[in-house]
C-alpha cells in the first residue's frame, strides 16, 4: 500500500489515519492475526506516525465490529471449507499453507522448508492473495510438485482442484500447470482468533 505524503515528504495526519484504518481493516477481516499482531503490523505500516494508543483503539473498534458480525455467520463458512480442504491435502502429502509468505516468489522459495517426509507437492496462498480475497476478488492458489516427487505440477493441481470441489468450493482452472487455481466466488469470512 502506498504511503500518502505531502510535498515536504511528511505524512499528513488525516492521510495516515485513513491508511491505518484501511490496512487494519484488511488485517482484521483477513482473520489470521491476533489483535496484538494487528496493532504491531499497523504501527510498522504507518512507521509509528500515529501513537500506539490511537492504533490500539482503532484496532479494538474494528475487532469488536468483526466479532459482532461473526454472530450472524453460518456455522460453516467458505473459508472454513477452504481450510478443511487444506488440512486434508496436507495429510495426503500436499503441503498446504494459508496466508503463507508475503508474495508468490517468497512462498515458492520458502514452501520446501514446510515439507515433511512423504510430501509430494504444495499449495498455498500468500498475504497479498488474502487481501484480494477479503476485498471480494476471489482467491488465487499457487501449487506445484516438490523435488523428487512422482507427481508433476499438473497432477498436484488436479488433486488440489478436486479437494476444493469436494469441499463445495467453486474452482476455476484450465488444467494448465502454468495457471494458478482460482477459488471464486468466495465469501471471505474467517473467524478471528480467540485470545
Amino acid at each position: 500500500m502506498r504511503r500518502v505524503q505531502n510535498t515536504n515528504d511528511k505524512p499528513l495526519p488525516e492521510d495516515v489515519r485513513a491508511e491505518a484504518v484501511e490496512f487494519a481493516l484488511e488485517l482484521v477481516h483477513g482473520g489470521f492475526r491476533s489483535r496484538e499482531e494487528v496493532v504491531g503490523d499497523v504501527l510498522d505500516h504507518v512507521e509509528e506516525a500515529l501513537p500506539e494508543s490511537e492504533v490500539t483503539a482503532l484496532v479494538d473498534r474494528l475487532w469488536a465490529a468483526r466479532v459482532a458480525e461473526q454472530a450472524e455467520w453460518p456455522a460453516t463458512t467458505d473459508v472454513d471449507r477452504l481450510l478443511a480442504a487444506f488440512e486434508e491435502l496436507d495429510v495426503r502429502g500436499v503441503v498446504a499453507r494459508a496466508d503463507f509468505a508475503c508474495c508468490r516468489s517468497c512462498g515458492i522459495a520458502e514452501i520446501g522448508d514446510e515439507a515433511g517426509p512423504g510430501a509430494r507437492g504444495f499449495v498455498f496462498f500468500h498475504q497479498q492473495d488474502t487481501v484480494r480475497a477479503v476485498a471480494g476478488g476471489g482467491l488465487f492458489l499457487a501449487y506445484g510438485s516438490l523435488p523428487g516427487s512422482p507427481d508433476d505440477t499438473a497432477a498436484v493441481g488436479r488433486e488440489v482442484a478436486g479437494a476444493l470441489r469436494a469441499a463445495g468450493l467453486p474452482v476455476e482452472w484450465d488444467g494448465s500447470p502454468d495457471t494458478r487455481i482460482l477459488v471464486e466466488p468466495l465469501d471471505w469470512r474467517l473467524r478471528l482468533p480467540v485470545g
